[in-house]
């Protein structure tokens, strides 16, 4: 969250410490040697586990001492003022407002990383003051990046607004969601029985070796059926290691509840597809695999609430997207831009704002 804050920080244009309010001009000094020497930051003078006290709002919270405005126009001043004699400041309601601005769903940001965001933020102030010294800020490709970067601001902020709006939807439209996709929120518990094509120990002879490649599928068939008859997976699992004469320790057959999206498709289409106490192969190039469906349960809507949330949010955000693209027709000069690549699949659904 703060790098991206910081990041942001740096490709956003800003004026919050370049008001009149906060542009100022300290008393000057009485004399060349009353001018006081830069200092360090001094340590801090709270006791540990001290709670800082309460910020007002228009209580500056950076001071920036030495920083002089680029727009000071010494022609209209009897002395040209010297670095010492400008400061900036920005005050908590200032500094509040910029980081809602990049932080529009309110996640909780430390002390520490306020604090480098504030070290970043007057980075940017005295580069950004630099560049309009030097009449960057009147430079052609100035003034193309902020016509760039106001179009894709202005996109991401209607973005962030319809995203809000679908953001909490209707009880009625959430519970109809879950009547439409049961399915979805299916689940399994699931036991699997492991054993490896080949003999494991690496320091089995030839005839072990070909041993077990005799017993392996005689154990296989033995085993499957057997569970298909309601013979408890870990027992089977066991028997079979020591019927192999495997000497390692037997993995656990239990598994976790398993829901749809968790395996590969293959294997997710026969999961869902057996009734509880039915028992089905997948065997893959390492071993061959024993699953027992133990028992199939639909989720509860109010424990997939916050998932049907998101489902409905990325829906209507694709709706959207189509509905907006639907009229639009693009055309690139391919002597240009090259032939278009080709495609793989169909689109991906838009990202929901963070």
């Amino acid at each position: 969250m703060t790098r991206r804050l910081i990041v942001c920080f740096f490709w956003a244009v800003t004026a919050l410490a370049q008001t009149p309010q906060s542009a100022t001009k300290e008393q000057a000094p009485a004399s060349p040697s009353a001018t006081p020497a830069p200092q360090a930051t001094p340590p801090s003078l709270l006791k540990r586990d001290e709670k800082p006290a309460d910020v007002a709002a228009d209580q500056p919270v950076i001071t920036v001492r030495g920083l002089c405005p680029a727009e000071t126009k010494p022609a209209t001043e009897k002395v040209v003022p010297s670095a010492n004699q400008c400061a900036m400041t920005v005050t908590k309601a200032q500094f509040d407002n910029l980081l809602k601005a990049f932080n529009s769903n309110n996640q909780p940001i430390s002390a520490a990383a306020k604090r480098k965001l504030a070290e970043s933020y007057v980075e940017i102030l005295i580069f950004a003051e630099a560049a309009k010294a030097a009449g960057v800020e009147n430079s052609p490709t100035f003034a193309e990046v902020m016509r760039v970067l106001r179009l894709k601001t202005l996109a991401d902020l209607y973005r962030t607004q319809i995203a809000e709006e679908y953001r909490n939807p209707a009880q009625q439209e959430i519970e109809a969601y879950y009547q439409a996709n049961q399915q979805k929120f299916e689940s399994v518990k699931l036991t699997r029985i492991y054993l490896p094509r080949s003999d494991p120990d690496p320091q089995a002879t030839p005839e072990q070796k070909q041993d077990y490649q005799k017993k392996i599928q005689g154990v296989v068939d033995d085993i499957a059926a057997r569970a298909g008859k309601g013979e408890a997976m870990d027992k089977l699992q066991k028997e079979a290691y020591s019927t192999l004469g495997i000497k390692s320790a037997p993995p656990n057959t239990d598994m976790s509840m398993a829901r749809r999206g968790m395996f590969p498709p293959k294997l997710e289409q026969d999961i869902f597809s057996h009734k509880a106490g039915e028992v089905f192969r997948s065997d893959d190039g390492n071993g061959y695999i024993i699953y027992r469906v133990e028992s199939r349960q639909t989720s509860p809507i109010e424990s997939v609430h916050d998932e049907i949330v998101r489902d409905m949010l990325r829906q209507k955000l694709d709706e959207k997207t189509k509905e907006l693209n639907a009229p639009i027709h693009t055309e690139l000069d391919e002597n240009y831009f090259g032939p278009p690549p080709p495609t793989n699949g169909p689109a991906m659904p838009p990202t929901p704002p963070k």
